[in-house]
């Protein structure tokens, strides 16, 4: 697995002060091998969710807690994909306007000072896994997040760490 990645509001350098925790994301992304079912594609989306799962407990695996309550505020509605050490990872396979949802949760997180920094995970436009759900042009890209996060600067404060997996 290649790893192409962008930094929102000097994230990198705040996950660089928990160097062990920002290996561990790396390392973990890094040993992925995506297993997608015989015959999925576009065509053929059966089984969506498998890579985001495969994703969600490689980290597992490492201590990553899964489907954390971002803030109690939300009323139990709000979930983090993964949380560990005031880091949350929000994994985005197959709809882009679910992007937008993940900056609330990182906002409503960081205002309820629960959250350093968070990571949201893609796939590569180049990716053989690249349209795991058959939304050729609905599939978050990371050119798709920078776009959102330079529109939404003066609204998103919460740094965030976007990583495109390929």
């Amino acid at each position: 697995m290649h790893l192409r990645t962008h930094e929102y509001r000097h994230a990198e350098s705040i996950l660089n002060g928990n160097h062990r925790l920002k290996k561990e994301i790396e390392r973990v992304l890094l040993r992925l091998e995506l297993e997608l079912p015989p015959g999925y594609g576009p065509r053929n989306p059966r089984d969506a969710s498998r890579p985001h799962r495969q994703i969600q407990q490689a980290f597992v695996r490492q201590g990553w807690k899964p489907e954390v309550l971002v803030s109690p505020r939300t009323t139990k509605r709000h979930y983090f994909d993964l949380y560990k050490d005031r880091v949350a990872i929000e994994i985005e396979l197959s709809n882009r306007e679910l992007l937008y949802r993940d900056y609330i949760r990182f906002l409503l997180a960081e205002s309820d000072d629960r959250l350093d920094v968070g990571v949201i995970i893609l796939l590569d436009k180049e990716a053989r896994y690249a349209h795991p759900v058959g939304m050729r042009n609905g599939v978050p890209r990371l050119e798709d997040v920078v776009g959102d996060l330079a529109s939404l600067r003066g609204v998103v404060g919460v740094p965030i760490w976007v990583v495109a997996l390929s």
